[in-house]
């Protein structure tokens, strides 16, 4: 097995698809370890975090993802999902809308912004949250 971050980073990947995101995490932690700041790395723990039931580590890894990379799309909306699910309704729906706005062709951040949406304002009276 190799120790190189790249191949650990491409069998914690195959863990994640398979649904064995515990199984990734310590690939990935290890990974990070060998190369830390890589947005990559830190995206896909960010991801193994979440699946795994560790939104708090999660939301840590996609910051600093964020960090590294403003427009990496994948961790912003990692990220609102994080939000979401501490009940930061407001903060989620804007890293969504901007992870909608850097990838349009991503429904899944389109379907998210309207969940989240449906959820801070369950009778339709959207306002304007701007300003």
């Amino acid at each position: 097995m190799s120790d190189s971050a790249y191949d650990l980073l491409q069998q914690a990947r195959g863990l994640i698809q398979e649904r064995r995101s515990a199984a990734a995490v310590s690939l990935l932690e290890r990974a990070k370890e060998l190369e830390p700041g890589r947005g990559s790395i830190l995206e896909a723990l960010g991801i193994a975090y979440y699946n795994s039931g560790r939104p708090e580590l999660a939301m840590r890894e996609f910051e600093e993802a964020l960090e590294v990379d403003p427009t990496n799309h994948y961790a912003r909306y990692g990220f609102s999902r994080c939000l979401y699910r501490r009940g930061m309704l407001q903060r989620a729906i804007g890293q969504v809308k901007l992870a909608v706005v850097m990838a349009p062709e991503m429904e899944i951040y389109e379907e998210a912004l309207q969940r989240y949406q449906r959820d801070l304002y369950p009778n339709g009276e959207r306002q304007d949250l701007e300003g």
